[in-house]
């Protein structure tokens, strides 16, 4: 009896141990917003998720929602399959200011986005007054063409993202200073565009700007119902009135084509109609040609019981810069999406499908071809190019070869559409490929992903030529992310794992074998000025190359600074801290440091500070020189 005593008291504790352990881990806390601090629409079912399905089951699925074999039914109500092929815009619209504004009374600003998302897969675009800017530039002088540029997201075709002639010297980059600041509506925001004395921007918010690089006066504003983050490049057009065009890919899927010295729209031309297909990799420009890549946020949908997901390959697209007509269109996959399984919900599911192409592709004029790496699988079903870099025939679209670092990655956020099989991790090639010359003229296409994995492969075979072990831990948003940068004998990875479970920093690696040369760790136990509370010294937004020294910013809003000799710090700012903007913005907070990095021309380096939310409504362009001069 006594034994027996012992034994029952051991099994409780055992099965009370088991029970704790077969408990979920903790959720991490949320974070903690500064007093203020205002969710940036765009990011409702982001950040903060917003779920627009039970708002639409509750207040519109009554009379939009068709019965099987049946219209809606009342009114002859359009079906939510007709609502999801209309603009968001139209639909927000309909909800803020037309006839659903009374079915929506009660909505907060996020309730309305979060349920527009649902309907058509993207956040509007409010339609807002235009306000003027206060900061127009008292003179409009001709474009210098011949001045310093970063001109596309790489500033070369090569996408090294190296500037050999920064306008300072290493030894200066201690001084840098801020210039001047600039804050408008928007948090993922395109790269700045360096072009002689002009830099252009544009955001989410709809907005596109011409201003002077020097003291961050307007020289004209685009607004438009649309968004955009992907880089712009500047070419030569005969038929623009200044003879040079600015080209810019948005979150529509749409291209457009800009007079860079007015702002006047010559051409805008769709380049794919998927529900939620966008293009937030940068369009390439060579030889009058833009290669488009496209985007989709498909395996965002998991939570969406109705959503019959997933139907988007990654595509690339050629367009005319003349005119904007599309010459080839070349999806990465021949086997189109077919019916496979139906979630729990009922509804049809597809595939294969994934295989999104998040960065800017990379030229190589000399084999005529173009590089371009991919994102994971959306589904269980076999998909030979995803997690992959392909090379593509540049006149045709053909791909020449295909090297999958990963096969089987498939990922869905959410549990609503039921298992996929083997759940991958999520290990996107996010970063465009590098092409790097080699003393002696070999050459090698290097690109790292969320593995944190860093791969040299051959540009006419594809074949891997050396990869690096594991950097860091990787992870669905960590590992390599926005991309990486080298000045042809060094490359350098930013790290972007979370802290704790990872090794966020930066990697120098040897351009020819890929050995490490050094490393730096990114700082711990530092105070989070992000005003959203959303905090992460990793470094996921794209690194940038001067000669001696290379930039990496954090999640925390932190720019740095190394030595590219050996890794040394060189410099710190914390790009968070409130300025005063010449368009007359009191204490303007900064954010999160992410995508697009520091650009760098003509002694200046411009770079956007809040991003995915992280600067509330608004966002800081800031522009350093040296000692602020």
């Amino acid at each position: 009896m006594r034994l027996t005593g012992v034994l029952a008291i051991a099994a409780g504790l055992l099965l009370a141990a088991s029970a704790v352990l077969a408990q979920p881990p903790a959720a991490p806390p949320r974070p903690t917003p500064k007093p203020g601090y205002v969710v940036p629409p765009e990011n409702s079912a982001g950040l903060y998720p917003v779920a627009g399905e039970p708002i639409f089951k509750a207040k519109c699925a009554q009379c939009h929602e068709a019965k099987e074999g049946h219209d809606p039914a009342v009114g002859r109500a359009p079906a939510k399959e007709l609502l999801a092929a209309r603009a968001p815009e139209e639909v927000y619209d309909a909800l803020t200011i037309g006839a659903m504004k009374p079915m929506a009374a009660g909505l907060s600003e996020a309730e309305l986005y979060g349920l527009t998302r649902f309907i058509t897969g993207k956040s509007p675009v409010p339609n807002a007054p235009p306000v003027a800017d206060t900061n127009l530039c008292k003179t409009n002088g001709p474009l210098q063409p011949n001045g310093p540029q970063w001109n596309g997201w790489g500033r070369d075709l090569a996408n090294s993202r190296y500037q050999p002639k920064p306008g300072f010297a290493a030894a200066d980059i201690p001084r840098l200073k801020v210039k001047w600041a600039f804050a408008y509506p928007g948090t993922k925001n395109t790269e700045p565009l360096i072009f002689g004395d002009r830099v252009y921007v544009a955001s989410m918010s709809g907005k596109l700007y011409s201003l002077d690089a020097r003291t961050g006066c307007v020289h004209w504003r685009y607004d438009w119902r649309g968004s955009a983050r992907a880089s712009m490049s500047i070419g030569r057009l005969k038929t623009a009135p200044s003879g040079w065009a600015l080209y810019l890919g948005d979150d529509r899927m749409f291209v457009h084509a800009f007079d860079a010295a007015s702002g006047k729209e010559l051409w805008k031309t769709l380049t794919g109609d998927h529900k939620v297909g966008r293009i937030t990799g940068s369009p390439a420009l060579y030889d009058g040609v833009l290669y488009v890549p496209l985007s989709a946020s498909e395996e965002s949908q998991g939570n969406v019981a109705a959503y019959g997901c997933c139907t988007f390959i990654g595509t690339v697209v050629a367009v005319s810069a003349a005119d904007g007509k599309v010459l080839w269109r070349r999806a990465i996959l021949d086997e189109p999406p077919h019916p496979t399984r139906k979630n729990p919900a009922g509804t049809q599911m597809y595939g294969p499908a994934g295989g999104s192409i998040w960065s800017a592709p990379t030229i190589d004029a000399k084999a005529g071809q173009l590089y371009v790496a991919t994102g994971d699988s959306y589904t269980e079903v076999e998909h030979k190019t995803s997690d992959a870099v392909l090379a593509m025939d540049l006149k045709t679209g053909a791909i020449r070869w295909a090297n999958q670092v990963l096969a089987q990655d498939n990922f869905m956020s959410g549990t609503v559409n039921g298992p996929l099989g083997t759940r991958g991790p999520d290990f996107d090639f996010g970063s465009s490929p590098n092409l790097a010359e080699l003393p002696g003229g070999k050459r090698l296409v290097i690109t790292g992903n969320k593995s944190s994995i860093v791969y040299a492969m051959d540009p006419a075979t594809g074949k891997t030529v050396w990869q690096t072990p594991k950097l860091g831990s990787g992870s669905a948003l960590g590992g390599v992310e926005w991309g990486p940068a080298t000045d042809g004998r060094t490359f350098f990875a930013a790290l972007a794992d979370p802290p704790g479970r990872g090794r966020p920093g930066l990697v120098a690696l040897d351009v020819a074998t890929g050995k490490e040369l050094w490393r730096v760790d990114a700082p711990k136990g530092l105070p989070c000025n992000v005003p959203s509370g959303r905090c992460s010294p990793s470094f996921s937004q794209a690194v940038t190359a001067v000669p001696g020294a290379v930039f990496a910013g954090a999640q925390d809003g932190r720019l740095r600074a190394y030595s590219t000799a050996d890794g040394k710090l060189l410099w710190e700012v914390d790009t968070t801290t409130p300025q005063d903007t010449v368009n007359g913005i009191k204490a303007a907070p900064g954010g999160s440091l992410d995508m697009g990095g520091p650009t760098v021309a003509g002694g200046m380096m411009f770079v956007h500070s809040g991003y995915n939310g992280s600067a509330g409504a608004s966002n800081l362009l800031l522009a350093f020189s040296v000692d602020g001069k």
